[in-house]
């Protein structure tokens, strides 16, 4: 069958809808209660969604380095192919199939499927008396997502854009909704309980630190798309960059709007159950319960617009290993017609669609899909150390900014942060989960190297 080429179609304001929208999904919305109710004082919580994020910006700083020195499709695969060898790069596309992209498009789907669903009256009875309507649903979004992204870069792009946009006006118009009421009356008052302040527990650091990791989650997604962007030397670094600064600002905002309307206390009295309450309650208080009862939506369509960059931007993922030999050559076909790797895409969409229907629960899915990706995170900033001592030749468009200090803290804020995971004994399950599916690879790359000698090269 004849293949295609990528296309550069897309330019700055795509790229920057990609990293902002591959990140805001349901993390901003669920995650809050949790982070707020494993901290010991309101300021922690501006610490950790500020200091998280700029954590996250260092690792940003390192991946434009290294996405504008390798414009390629391929993004992270190719980063740490690059630096370390295939065998590692192998071994990350292994994780990223099987855990890291394909488990957060279903639990973003079962997300979508589970708001759509309430918005629809169908209450948690009516969804478990009726148990294919969360999976259906779910994998009704899935498919649509894999139609839009295989009829077009250009085609996902434009809907990243447009949900990205409906996110980001919906957050900010939530934000200026508080600052208008800060300004003015204040908020009506409440009699709502209120829980003493509570210490610092090495538990709760960790589940308040995953939780808003989950929330940063798909900051590195747009080097995937680097075989696609105009003047991608430019626009990589810049779409990371400003895309993650945006993100920072935005979700400190809302975080300040979200205390400004539900005081800490409150917060941390809260049910742990009801994740949504914390949003919910703010946009009564700063707008009319009415209005909050349309959050689902809103939810959704976020949820959605996350999903998104895992087809716009992962698949290319696959494609590079293809290009290399480590999987299946039908992984590289890229369509004529409309210029996408539509074999990988619908490779991914396949095996999101199983786990939908094997998991189905949005914990399920998640379990171990931030430890898997933390592994490879510090491994591939860390790979701009390489690069700089062993190929200090190549051309480097973009320098990261602060170097070396940056990048070294990224590194060790994650192997502390995954070191942290196998110490808690409440995470210490999930975390040895994703190292069992990650040593799983090995036998693997050694049988497909044994098959084909030349991929290995």
């Amino acid at each position: 069958m004849a293949s295609g080429q990528l296309q550069r179609r897309l330019g700055l304001v795509s790229a920057i809808s990609i990293t902002v929208g591959a990140v805001i999904g349901s993390g901003i919305f669920l995650t809050p209660l949790k982070a707020a109710q494993n901290v010991p004082s309101e300021s922690w919580i501006y610490l950790l969604w500020v200091g998280l994020g700029i954590v996250c910006l260092f690792g940003a700083f390192a991946y434009a380095e290294l996405g504008a020195m390798f414009p390629e499709a391929g993004g992270q695969y190719a980063f740490l192919r690059e630096a370390w060898g295939k065998g590692v790069a192998f071994l990350y596309g292994w994780v990223f199939f099987w855990v890291i992209n394909s488990g957060t498009v279903a639990a973003l789907a079962v997300a979508f499927a589970e708001g759509i669903l309430t918005v629809l009256g169908y209450d948690s009875a009516r969804q478990e008396a009726e148990p294919l309507a969360v999976p259906g649903v779910a994998a009704a979004m899935i498919v649509a997502l894999a139609v839009v992204n295989h009829l077009g870069v250009l085609m996902g792009a434009v809907l990243q854009n447009l949900a990205t946009f409906a996110k980001v006006g919906a957050l900010g118009l939530l934000v200026v909704g508080g600052v208008v009421a800060a300004m003015g009356s204040g908020l009506p008052s409440n009699d709502a309980p209120t829980a003493g302040a509570s210490g610092l527990r090495l538990g709760g650091m960790v589940a308040a630190f995953t939780s808003i990791f989950w929330a940063y989650e798909g900051w590195y997604q747009l080097p995937f798309n680097a075989a696609e962007l105009k003047r991608p030397e430019r626009n990589l670094p810049l779409g990371l960059i400003a895309g993650m600064v945006l993100l920072i600002a935005l979700y400190t905002a809302v975080n300040a709007v979200y205390l400004y309307a539900v005081p800490f206390g409150e917060m941390q009295a809260l049910p742990a159950t009801d994740k949504i309450q914390v949003p919910v309650l703010s946009v009564s208080r700063i707008f009319t319960p009415e209005l909050a009862g349309w959050l689902t939506v809103l939810i959704s369509i976020s949820v959605m617009g996350a999903a998104n960059p895992n087809f716009l931007s992962s698949p290319r993922a696959f494609y590079a290993m293809a290009q290399d030999g480590l999987v299946p050559a039908p992984l590289q076909r890229v369509s004529e017609r409309w210029g996408t790797p539509w074999v990988s895409i619908w490779t991914q969409a396949v095996w999101s669609l199983l786990l939908v229907f094997v998991l189905r629960s949005f914990a399920d899915i998640t379990a171990f899909v931030v430890f898997a990706a933390f592994l490879f995170y510090a491994l591939t900033v860390a790979g701009v150390y390489r690069l700089r001592a062993r190929r200090p030749e190549l051309q480097r468009p973009y320098r990261c900014t602060g170097y070396p200090v940056t990048p070294a803290l990224f590194i060790a804020v994650s192997v502390a942060f995954v070191a942290a995971l196998l110490y808690d004994p409440s995470e210490r399950t999930n975390a040895l989960y994703g190292l069992g599916i990650l040593a799983s690879g090995v036998p693997y790359y050694a049988w497909w190297v044994r098959r084909r000698p030349g991929s290995a090269s």
